[in-house]
């Protein structure tokens, strides 16, 4: 079975001392070169730290999840 080729990014952290430097931009894109023909998501985070980074990067919301996450046979 071919999986619907979903990535969601769920977590990024940068330090405090580090942000508004780049960083976090260059770990979601990172992420994304590594699967670029994967249709990627992002749930929208708790506090405002997070909003505010995720705001400013190109992600769909998260939507409900795929049918076959889950399955026994997509875990093989």
């Amino acid at each position: 079975m071919r999986g619907c080729r979903t990535a969601t990014l769920d977590y990024v952290h940068v330090a405090a001392e580090y942000r508004r430097l780049g960083f976090g931009r260059t770990l979601v894109a990172a992420a994304v070169a590594r699967a670029p023909s994967y249709r990627w998501t992002a749930p929208l985070p708790d506090g405002p730290v997070a909003q505010s980074f995720r705001a400013r990067i190109a992600m769909r919301r998260a939507g409900p999840p795929c049918a076959h996450v889950g399955s026994a046979e997509f875990r093989r």
